[in-house]
């Protein structure tokens, strides 16, 4: 009798915890590794997109994965994946990967987007056990939901017709949101081979991004009861659905950078207010503002009450050198156009500080110390390139801390972040763990407005520069040390390649060192005076 009991008692706590695993996905996928069925694995539907157990998928592969040290890690004989909650990022053999989801965690466990699970897992054994295998899903109900892309070359009559994929996706970075005279406008901050469509229902309207991914930094709607999103990955598609009950939407497009921009006009709050169809109109921004717009002077005119003071870092300095290549050391080249930097913003009128003031060493956390101690409304910290040999690249970037908008944003990021300590460099642990911990606050701080309107900074820095014949090259994101700390809008600015040699002569020239002061220095006169 009381065996009874006790099998009894065990069967109840095995169902519970089952139950308690899978309450929360609907369904399960049966996972095929080269089209062999290697285990079934929990799923739900998460914001439009499928959802799959974390474990059941390492446990089918043969892995093991626990939580440790603030990240999820999947364990292999010589590497691991890791993911970072609260952040849009994972980490191979030491290479930080920018995803289009976040972990979600429910009951106790950790799932993931199924799709993208895959390839991280794919890369995950080939890193780890130096095979290429070919990973997919199958519902439980054998309807194919998702085909792995074929290693070989046999394609069905249905396949063939399609356009084939090139590898190179576009990424939807951020939505930026504005309260105008006129209602609410969105600006969708996108790049890289992008087909934009619209499609207008009854109090609704989605916007389709073709061929991209969304980034991590994608926040919530800032006004609900106005203008409602809600965003969807479909396979290689990104989808934007918005509600709303304004009386009409108008759409334009702005390129350099990709920017997708909705109007709505005067938007009625939603929960007292009917939908209706409304047509959604294409605008003409460039001729219609031309005509009502003056164009400003550059003189910078401080609004009423407001003290405004722009904080300049010339980035590295004393025993840290910086990128050293063609014969330049980057913490010359920085300090050089720093200084101009700040006489040219002080013969327009406006305040200007240097961060240093000669060649000496300042730690990341102090540059930004001194911005926040002396209350500057912009800190812009600048830089020079270099890339490993036989890579090769030009032009000027403008970064912001947010999570990495691709692998470059990210090494680079790692590199700006190493310090010295007793004279020597940071070991490469050590900034990896630095890194990380900036990925786990940007997981928590993407809607913090200082990051929307340091994207905005960025944006009228690269136009300006780009007006003013900078070879400009683009406007990116990566959790940077020295911009974390900041209070205010900031910026990181790479002025050029040293480790190009036609680059670095440029940098050299005094001439150029004042064509980027200025051209740095009047977007930075334009976005204040917004």
């Amino acid at each position: 009798m009381r065996a009874a009991k006790f099998f009894f008692l065990l069967m109840i706590l095995f169902f519970s915890f089952s139950s308690a695993r899978a309450s929360f996905g609907a369904e399960t996928l049966t996972l095929f590794v080269n089209g062999e069925k290697v285990g079934e694995v929990h799923s739900t539907a998460i914001g439009g997109a499928r959802y799959v157990l974390l474990r059941d998928v390492a446990e089918a592969l043969g892995f093991s994965i626990k939580e440790k040290d603030d990240v999820i890690a999947s364990y292999g004989e010589r590497t691991s994946l890791e993911f970072i909650p609260g952040a849009a990022a994972a980490i191979i053999q030491g290479q930080i990967l920018a995803l289009p989801y976040r972990l979600v965690k429910e009951n106790g466990q950790w799932w993931f987007e199924s799709d993208t699970t895959l390839k991280l897992f794919g890369k995950f054994i080939e890193a780890d056990r130096g095979k290429n295998v070919t990973l997919s899903w199958q519902k439980s109900s054998d309807e194919v939901v998702k085909k792995a892309q074929q290693n070989s070359q046999k394609t069905s009559e249905v396949e063939s017709k399609k356009p084939q994929k090139t590898g190179t996706y576009g990424v939807v970075n951020a939505v930026r949101w504005g309260n105008k005279d006129f209602g609410i406008r969105v600006v969708l901050d996108y790049e890289g081979p992008v087909k934009v469509g619209l499609v207008s229902g009854v109090g609704r309207l989605t916007l389709r991004f073709d061929g991209a991914a969304v980034s991590g930094s994608i926040g919530e709607s800032p006004y609900p009861e106005l203008v409602r999103m809600a965003v969807s990955q479909f396979g290689d598609r990104a989808e934007f659905s918005f509600v709303h009950r304004a009386e009409k939407v108008e759409r334009f497009k702005l390129e350099n950078p990709s920017r997708y921009v909705l109007d709505f006009y005067d938007p009625k709050p939603i929960d007292k207010e009917a939908p209706k169809v409304v047509t959604v109109t294409q605008k003409k921004p460039a001729e219609k503002e031309a005509k009502t717009t003056p164009k400003p002077a550059e003189n910078f005119i401080p609004k009423a009450n407001t003290k405004i003071l722009v904080m300049v870092d010339a980035g590295h300095g004393g025993k840290d050198p910086g990128a050293v290549a063609n014969g330049v050391l980057e913490k010359d080249i920085n300090l050089k156009v720093a200084k101009l930097l700040v006489e040219y913003l002080r013969s327009k009128g406006m305040a200007a500080e240097l961060t240093r003031k000669g060649d000496y060493y300042l730690k990341l956390s102090e540059r930004t110390q001194i911005a926040n101690s002396k209350n500057a409304s912009v800190f812009v910290s600048l830089h020079c390139n270099a890339l490993p040999k036989g890579r090769h690249a030009k032009g000027v970037e403008i970064y912001l801390m947010a999570l990495p908008s691709d692998k470059d944003a990210m090494e680079l990021a790692k590199i700006e972040n190493r310090e010295l300590l007793n004279g020597d460099l940071e070991s490469t642990e050590a900034v990896d763990k630095k890194t990380k911990v900036l990925l786990q606050i940007l997981g928590d701080m993407q809607q913090n407005a200082k990051i929307q309107e340091s994207t905005k900074f960025a944006e009228v820095l690269f136009s300006k520069g780009k007006a003013r014949g900078l070879p400009m090259r683009r406007v990116a994101q990566a959790p940077f040390a020295v911009l974390r700390g900041a209070a205010m809008p900031s910026v990181l600015v790479e002025m050029g390649y040293l480790t190009e040699r036609e680059e670095a002569l440029k940098l050299k020239n005094p001439s150029y060192q004042k064509q980027l002061a200025a051209a740095i220095g009047s977007g930075i006169i334009a976005f204040l005076r917004k």
